[in-house]
């Protein structure tokens, strides 16, 4: 019995620890006593939207630039300043209001060696949202005609002619361009000396004569020291003419005229092929004016330039022959609201796309210039409103003179580019930009 109450005793204490462990409430902080720890639950990282991406993929080592951006209202969105090879994304909160169009401007400014300090804005409104620009260097005039060292010369005479203006040039361009005398029913014998030989033994000789006939001849296998005499009745009509009719203004102008021809193989440009007009002079010059084209040649290069005290009409067109080449008259212009933040003007003239500048300029070029200009290109439906430049640029540019700019001209392109255009070859695809393009515009000056 003395063995048996031990055990007795032992088995009543074990069964009343279990009963009391089951009776306790549950631990209602399961964590309590253990040690505390430091590490946070991971933060949502707000989500972001792109609504303009732009790469700076031109030369900057010598400028400041700037990309500036507002809403369509004028509210200023973001601005920064870049180098070559930048690539930034404009981005807003996702919960943020999108900008469905805004504005870009281009800011550049140039402290030359001259001392000359130039300041340059470049606005572009109405950019779709989610728009890429890739910001290039304008084209070159890459593919101009080299000339090496010429390899001789000759000389040639007219005889029976009274040559307004005449035009000696080979496949690669002009040579010999002068004007003079106009008398008419006079006839004499004109020489031309010394005319240099290059690459190419053919030559193309065009004259316009005091009647207003426009004639060409073509002289081919010149050799070093050739004395050529010919008869201006050997000379030929070109095929066809396209007449120009010149504004009728007792205003001064200056009037620029050069037509030419390529062969298929050339590359066309602006001062090679052979001329079959050139025509510069601020004197009274033919009526109609003409150019001539040949259809031996698929490739054509038509240029007129007619720049008064209030106007200024510019056409080129490089290919094909033009059907017409008309310089508006009686066009007017009536400005509403000069202000760059909201100009609006009328006219009666058609157009596809404007281009309206201010500007401020003090000192002399070469010398002490200081100048601030401010383009804006637009389409017609113009709807947007230009923003007021940051204070931190203007502050950082103390010769901007923003308030000083004043409305020089109004530039309407008539044809070959709209605005839709100009956007998607200048930023959207520049790999198809061109020094040689095609353009015709009236500009009006304020």
């Amino acid at each position: 019995m003395k063995n048996l109450f031990p055990m007795l005793l032992g088995i009543l204490f074990i069964c009343y620890g279990c009963s009391k462990d089951e009776s306790q409430p549950p631990n209602p902080n399961p964590t309590e006593g253990e040690e505390p720890t430091t590490e946070n639950p991971e933060e949502q990282e707000p989500e972001m939207v792109t609504y303009f991406t732009f790469e700076a993929l031109t030369n900057t080592g010598d400028t400041d630039d700037w990309v500036i951006i507002h809403d369509e209202n004028g509210v200023l969105l973001d601005f920064k300043s870049f180098e070559f090879g930048d690539n930034f994304e404009f981005q807003v909160l996702k919960e943020e209001p999108h900008p469905d169009n805004f504005t870009i401007t281009l800011f550049n400014y140039k402290n030359s060696v001259e001392g000359e300090m130039l300041h340059t804005f470049k606005s572009y409104p109405n950019i779709s949202a989610e728009s890429h620009w890739k910001y290039t260097s304008n084209a070159g005039a890459n593919n101009d005609s080299a000339r090496d060292s010429s390899t001789g010369s000759f000389n040639i005479t007219i005889k029976n002619v009274s040559p307004k203006y005449r035009w000696i040039s080979d496949r690669n361009g002009i040579l010999v361009a002068t004007g003079g005398p106009d008398l008419p029913g006079f006839t004499g014998n004109y020489t031309h000396e010394n005319i240099p030989i290059y690459d190419n033994p053919d030559f193309f000789f065009t004259i316009y004569d005091s009647s207003n006939n426009l004639k060409y001849y073509s002289i081919e296998n010149v050799s070093d020291g050739d004395d050529i005499t010919l008869d201006y009745s050997d000379f030929k009509s070109f095929d066809s003419y396209l007449e120009v009719e010149l504004p009728n203004t007792t205003s001064t102008y200056k009037l620029s005229s050069i037509s030419a021809v390529f062969e298929d193989d050339q590359s066309m440009n602006l001062s090679g092929g052979k001329f079959t007009s050139y025509f510069f002079a601020d004197a009274e010059p033919p009526s109609p004016l003409k150019l001539g084209y040949l259809d031996t040649y698929s490739k054509y290069l038509s240029i007129i330039s007619y720049n008064s005290d209030e106007f200024l009409y510019a056409y080129t067109k490089f290919g094909d022959r033009p059907d017409e080449i008309i310089i508006p008259e009686n066009k007017s212009i009536t400005i509403l609201n000069e202000s760059i933040y909201n100009y609006q003007f009328e006219t009666n003239l058609d157009f596809q796309m404007k281009d309206v500048l201010w500007e401020v300029t003090e000192g002399e070029r070469y010398v002490d210039l200081v100048q601030t200009t401010w383009n804006i290109f637009s389409a017609p439906s113009f709807s947007g409103t230009i923003g007021e430049i940051p204070t931190e640029i203007q502050e950082a540019y103390s010769n901007l003179k923003i308030e000083d700019l004043n409305l020089t001209s109004t530039s309407l392109h008539l044809d070959f580019i709209n605005y839709t255009d100009l956007i998607q070859v200048e930023f959207i695809t520049p790999e198809l930009k061109t020094y040689y393009k095609p353009h015709e515009y009236f500009k009006f000056k304020h």
